[in-house]
């Protein structure tokens, strides 16, 4: 027997460790993806002239995380950057999430033990979950909120913890503030609450549900309220581009969740959680009912069970790594130690602690040594190919910092009055400072509630037509454009003709420090404008 002092230095000195591992690990990736930079265009504009929105003046809700927006916007007033703001911000909510696993496995396993910090280092050796703590993007802020919210319905169900249910209503408010998604989680929770309440021969609904229900309206109601009020529609503009009109081809819907479907299909394959399915099951079954391990095994299930096909039903994602259903990585970590220690409680107690270290280190070293060759694989430079529609870290990053380059070459030759049509609504913008909509219609209501689904692809589903872009009359088209490596012939990824017509042409640009496909640069321009920039070569 392990003396129960040891025990509790061992556990955090394990997640000492997670901590630190997960901090190397991030850095393999070390970026912010160009949606951060969406987010961080609006963060500016609420910094510098308190206005929630991408141009001023238009009320466009483009982006789907709130809190992290706003979060980002705070320290850009007192002049942090919003980059080291989003990564310190990851890396303080990946640590919490850890904290908060150790608790959920306390209560589950009845008592203190070394089990309870190995999810934390499975996720820190995972891919995804290192990859996404990098990023720029509110997937760690959404996933500690949700792990807050699943312990305080697992510790509730000790009787002298049912108070611990207001910490998930604040929680949850605060995760649907954060990804709307946070609302499918409370709906989720609510349910196995009330099924847990059911089993123990409980109120359905007590006093207790109810304060936890106003804890969160509460919180979440009036910021409905006030983003109803301040963007006029019930739902942010990104849920119209990716969710709403009719598809242009028949069998596009058929499409989107197959590619929902490999989506799931490459996350078990990854993460090869395929393989460790069968002991994932054993642990959330193994329990027995009315006890914190039953609330937690069927909190699991039933998000899982939810979470998958919402998942597939909307096309997955198009950024690799899955950080769509981040909070499923720590379901899945959870769910695979505790089959792991029931295993071990099988067997006798003399050689239960060696089994017990034994088969954790295997699986720690195992499950380690398959993710560091998946982060080497998807930094691997030139590895920018698409996965049925995923494309890889190693793209985003250079995609990014392309077109921070345009952004930051283009922004002192900019006019007040000027007004751009952009493919990503992300760096470009924001490093050139520029009046812009982007062709998907993430930060144009038009686009977003005039055009139909033209492409089978997560978050690409809307591209604006020529007819309806031209009705914004541009001064620059950087949607129809080329990036090449020879100054002559550039080969556009659209045909011109339409806006050569109405009075524009082709002008080149020779961005240094390009690294994707070259150094030159070559868009649309009204020839009214005169356009005259440094570098500017045609």
């Amino acid at each position: 027997m392990v003396p129960p002092m040891t025990v509790e230095r061992l556990r955090w000195l394990l997640l000492g460790v997670a901590v630190a591992v997960l901090a190397v690990h991030s850095l393999a990736y070390d970026f912010i993806t160009d949606d951060a930079y969406i987010s961080f265009v609006y963060a500016r504009n609420f910094a510098e002239h308190q206005e929630l929105v991408f141009n001023l003046g238009q009320y466009v809700e483009g982006y789907t995380n709130f809190l992290w927006t706003l979060l980002i916007g705070l320290g850009m007033l007192v002049d942090i950057p919003p980059e080291w703001t989003a990564k310190i911000l990851a890396g303080v909510c990946s640590a919490i999430t850890f904290v908060v696993v150790l608790g959920i496995m306390d209560r589950a396993l009845g008592r203190k033990s070394g089990w309870a910090a190995i999810p934390a280092l499975l996720l820190a050796c995972s891919s995804g979950f290192a990859c996404w703590t990098s990023g720029g993007l509110e997937t760690q802020l959404f996933t500690m909120l949700c792990t807050i919210a699943i312990h305080g319905v697992v510790a509730a169900e000790d009787v002298a913890g049912e108070r611990r249910l207001y910490t998930t209503g604040v929680a949850l408010a605060l995760a649907a503030m954060t990804r709307p998604e946070g609302l499918l989680v409370g709906a989720v929770l609510g349910v196995v609450r009330i099924i847990c309440n059911v089993v123990a021969r409980r109120r359905v609904i007590g006093k207790h549900e109810l304060i936890t229900a106003g804890c969160f309206l509460a919180l979440w109601a009036p910021w409905f309220a006030w983003r109803y009020w301040y963007y006029g529609h019930l739902f942010p503009n990104t849920y119209y581009v990716k969710a709403t009109g009719v598809w242009t081809g028949k069998n596009m819907a058929a499409e989107m969740r197959d590619s929902g479907a490999y989506y799931i299909w490459a996350w078990l394959n990854q993460t090869k959680l395929l393989y460790a399915l069968p002991i994932a099951l054993l642990g959330l079954v193994a329990a027995k009912p009315r006890t914190p391990r039953f609330v937690l095994g069927l909190a699991c299930a039933v998000i899982a069970a939810v979470y998958i096909p919402y998942t597939i039903s909307v096309g997955g994602d198009f950024m690799g790594l899955h950080r769509f259903i981040m909070p499923l990585f720590v379901l899945a970590a959870i769910a695979v130690v505790l089959g792991l220690e029931w295993i071990c409680a099988r067997v006798p107690e003399n050689p239960r602690g060696y089994v017990a270290l034994g088969l954790a280190t295997v699986v720690l070293g195992a499950f380690g040594f398959t993710q560091s060759q998946l982060t080497l694989k998807s930094m691997k430079w030139g590895n920018w190919a698409a996965d049925h529609g995923i494309d890889t870290p190693a793209f985003l990053i250079v995609y990014t910092e392309d077109r921070a380059k345009i952004g930051a070459a283009m922004e002192s030759c900019f006019r007040p009055d000027d007004f751009s049509i952009v493919g990503g609504a992300g760096a470009q913008p924001y490093f050139g400072r520029m009046r812009a909509i982007d062709v998907f219609g993430l930060v144009s209501e038009r686009v977003a509630h005039e055009e139909p689904r033209r492409r089978a692809r997560a978050g690409h589903t809307k591209f604006a037509s020529n007819e309806l872009l031209a009705e914004y009359d541009p001064t620059f088209v950087f949607s129809c454009y080329s990036i090449h490596a020879v100054q002559a012939k550039p080969q556009l990824n659209c045909s011109p003709g339409f806006w050569q017509a109405r009075g524009y042409e082709l002008v080149t640009m020779r961005i240094p420090g390009m690294l994707q496909s070259g150094e030159y640069y070559t868009f649309l321009a009204k020839k009214a404008r005169k356009f005259e920039c440094p570098g500017r070569v045609l």
